[in-house]
Formats: C-alpha cells, sequence, structure tokens
C-alpha cells in the first residue's frame, strides 16, 4: 500500500457504514445480499459499501493534498462515481486474483520477493504508526505512547499482518504482470516510427523558434533544434544566507509600503470618499510613501552589500580563468548552480540560451547572447535576485533533428513499457474479465 494512501484509509474505516445511499443503516440482511460473483466468489453489498467509502475518502485527501481543495463525499454525483469505481476495482481486483491461482504465480516469489514483502510491510506499519501516535492522548511518552498508539491501530483493524498480505498481493501481481508481458517487444522499425514523429513535431513547433526550444530543451529531451541557440555553461556565484535573508527582508518591507500606498491612494480616487477621510488619507498617502522610498533604498543597499560580500570571490574565479586555470575543474569547484554541478545532464551539455527565452533570468540571457565566440567568458554578472553569474560560450546547438543513437535506447524502453502496459490491460479487461465477471 503506497504510504499517501494510508491516512485515508484509516479516515475510510471511521466512515465504513456512512451516509451512501448504497445500504441503509442497520439492514444487515440487505447489507449481506449478494451484488455480483466472481469465478465463485461473491462480493457482498457491504464490501461495495466499505469500497466505496474508501474511494471517496481517497478523493477527499488528494483533494486536500495536492490541490488544496475539498472534495464533497455526500455529493451523489460524487457517490455515483465512487460506487462505480469502486464495483470496477473490485472485479478486477477478483480477476487478477483468479489468475495468480491459475498461473501459480505465487510459486514464483523467491527469497528476496519475501524479504522485500516484509520489508514493505514494515515500512508501510511504522508509517501508519507515526500516524497513530498523533492520535491518542498527547501526554503519553514512551511506552505509553507506544502502546497506546498501537491500540489505536488495533481499534481500526490495522496491522502488520494485514500489511505483509497487502505487500505479498502487490508483489504476485507485479509477478503476474510480468508474466502476462514476457513476449511483448518493441522493433527498431518501431522506434524509427516514433522517432520520426517526435522530429515531425518538434519542427512544427520549434522551427523559426528558437527562444521557445530553449525553454523547452533545459526541462527535457527536444527532438529538433532550430537555428540561433547556442549551449552555455556558468559558475554561479551566489550571495551569503545572511545577505540573502537581508534582501528578503527588504524586499518584505517594500511590499508592505506599496501595499498602503495604493490603499490609501484609492481612497483619494474614490468621488464618494468623505472629506474627511481623504484628507486623513493625504497624509498617511505621504508618509507611505516615504516608508517606500526607504524600503527601496534598503533593497538597494542590502544587494549591494551582498555583492560587495562575494566581489573578491568572483574577481579571483575570473582571474584563474585568466591564468588558465581549467573551466570544467573550476566549475566543480566553484558553482552554486545544481544544474551545473557533476552527475546533471547540463554539466555535461549546457545549458539552451536563445534571444528572448522566458525561463532564465534576463540578465543571465543578455550575459550569454553578447559572447561573441565559443570559448568566450563573461565578466562577473549581476543576476536579479541572488548573485553573480560567470559564463562560458560552451558550443553552437547543431540545427536539425537530435541524432538517432543519442535517443534510442530511451525511445525504445518508453515504447516498451507503454506496449506493456497496453497489452496487460488488453488481457485483463477485455479478456480475463469479459470471459467471467457479472452483476447479479
Amino acid at each position: 500500500m503506497k504510504k499517501k494512501a494510508i491516512l485515508a484509509l484509516l479516515l475510510a474505516m471511521t466512515m465504513l457504514l456512512s451516509g451512501c445511499a448504497l445500504i441503509k443503516k442497520d439492514a444487515a440482511v440487505d447489507a449481506a445480499r449478494v451484488i455480483l460473483s466472481y469465478n465463485g466468489t461473491d462480493v457482498t453489498k457491504a464490501q461495495v459499501q466499505a469500497q466505496t467509502d474508501y474511494e471517496l475518502q481517497q478523493m477527499a485527501y488528494m483533494y486536500s493534498m495536492y490541490y488544496g481543495s475539498s472534495y464533497d463525499t455526500t455529493d451523489p454525483a460524487n457517490i455515483a462515481a465512487a460506487q462505480e469505481s469502486a464495483v470496477n476495482n473490485i472485479i478486477r481486483d477478483l480477476v487478477l486474483k483468479a489468475h495468480v491461482q491459475d498461473m501459480k504465480i505465487e510459486e514464483k516469489l523467491s527469497e528476496d520477493n519475501l524479504k522485500e514483502i516484509k520489508e514493505t510491510a514494515q515500512s508501510d506499519y511504522d508509517y501508519a504508526l507515526t500516524y497513530a501516535r498523533t492520535q491518542v492522548d498527547q501526554t503519553l511518552e514512551g511506552d505509553a505512547l507506544e502502546e497506546a498508539a498501537k491500540a489505536y491501530l488495533d481499534e481500526h483493524q490495522v496491522s502488520l499482518e494485514a500489511y505483509e498480505e497487502d505487500a505479498k498481493q502487490a508483489k504476485l501481481l507485479e509477478l503476474l504482470r510480468a508474466e502476462v508481458v514476457k513476449d511483448v517487444t518493441v522493433s527498431d522499425e518501431d522506434v524509427q516510427k516514433e522517432y520520426d514523429s517526435r522530429v515531425e513535431s518538434a519542427k512544427g513547433t520549434y522551427e523559426g523558434n528558437p527562444a521557445g526550444y530553449a525553454d523547452a530543451a533545459n526541462s527535457g529531451t527536444v527532438y529538433y533544434a532550430p537555428a540561433g541557440v547556442r549551449r552555455v555553461k556558468q559558475i554561479l556565484l551566489k550571495f551569503p544566507q545572511e545577505n540573502q535573508t537581508a534582501i528578503t527582508d527588504a524586499n518584505t518591507k517594500v511590499t508592505q509600503a506599496s501595499s498602503k500606498v495604493t490603499a490609501t491612494q484609492q481612497i483619494l480616487d474614490d468621488a464618494d470618499a468623505p472629506e474627511e477621510d481623504k484628507t486623513k488619507a493625504q497624509t498617511d498617502l505621504e508618509a507611505a510613501q516615504a516608508e517606500l522610498e526607504e524600503a527601496n533604498k534598503a533593497v538597494t543597499e542590502a544587494t549591494d552589500a551582498a555583492y560587495a560580500a562575494i566581489d573578491a570571490e568572483a574577481d579571483e574565479v575570473l582571474k584563474q580563468l585568466k591564468d588558465g586555470a581549467d573551466w570544467e575543474t573550476l566549475m566543480a569547484e566553484k558553482t552554486q548552480d545544481p544544474g551545473m554541478q557533476a552527475g546533471r545532464e547540463t554539466a555535461e551539455t549546457g545549458y539552451a540560451v536563445a534571444e528572448g527565452m522566458t525561463s532564465f533570468d534576463s540578465a543571465f540571457v543578455d550575459a550569454a547572447m553578447a559572447l561573441k565566440a565559443v570559448g568566450d567568458v563573461s565578466d562577473k554578472t549581476r543576476g536579479s535576485s541572488n548573485g553573480y553569474y560567470i559564463i562560458k560560450y560552451f558550443a553552437d546547438q547543431a540545427e536539425g533533428a537530435i541524432p538517432l543513437d543519442t535517443v534510442k535506447d530511451t525511445l525504445h524502453d518508453t515504447l516498451l513499457s507503454s506496449k506493456q502496459t497496453s497489452h496487460y490491460n488488453e488481457t485483463v479487461d477485455a479478456g480475463w474479465r469479459k470471459r467471467e465477471s457479472r452483476r447479479i
């Protein structure tokens, strides 16, 4: 079970028989009624209800965690969608478990698989235990806290054994999938066709658009490069933390003062505002403008102090380069740009840069494009926010399609994964499931 689902699971367990219209409260006979059957296994209304409640809580958790918004678990449309999803997931689970048994997948579990299952289960149980500690008496400590947390999990029917079974089932399904897709292959012709398609698409998007290409290429592979793009590397020297903090604090005061200026100006611009309010607003505006002027001055002073703090280091880097120091060695030693540090692809290829690109600081782009020839190095260049750039014109980006050999393996693996997924889903949904599942 994924850790992010554990909280939702605990919440769902507390709502097993909550407000859905699927079953009636205290209607034991109705709750026990069989809804569907697969391969001799019956599924009751209560089981569908439990899965429905779980999926509703999962959606609520995801909306809160990833979107910062609420999800109405009592909305009839949301309940209906959860019920449909619950039934589909239950059927699929039954189908897969039946084929795990029929294909004797459990016999394929290795010692390493069994060890991994136990480790995964322990990790998930420990995670649930951490959550449980926050739900019990917070005055408890040590063994007493631990016992209370375990009791909380027991009360909610959460156990290490359950997690082990969950991890085991996940591993069995992983091995089942591997068995189903083992004969799926991707040919060189498939790779070539995909490559040609991506090149054509990229050419249509970026030919004559070097800025767009540069913005995209620094985030991933682009299969066609237009003219007008260069590759650059940089040694970034950042402000000391105390200087950066001083700049941030000064900018906060600028924002606060600007808000005051805006607020008072709105009163002055309001034709319906009483004269008494306008008189006070005029006084407040003058004070706010003076405060803003001081705040902007403080930003300038803090920024100048920050650059002064790294001037000597920047000058030393430039001197070493002028004296013949190896760029790559010095960059590896001095740069504070993560993208230029060892192990990053951009440290090898350099950043793609072009006139008019918007994803990089304009000061960086201007300095990079001002360099005349490959191999040239800029002077120390003030960035817009956090330090000096020292930039090297590393290479010109070759115009045209990216060489197939550089992406062939990646394309092959991507296509294979996609083809395997499609084959697996078709086997399960259009083959196994269609064969035997039925509603009652």
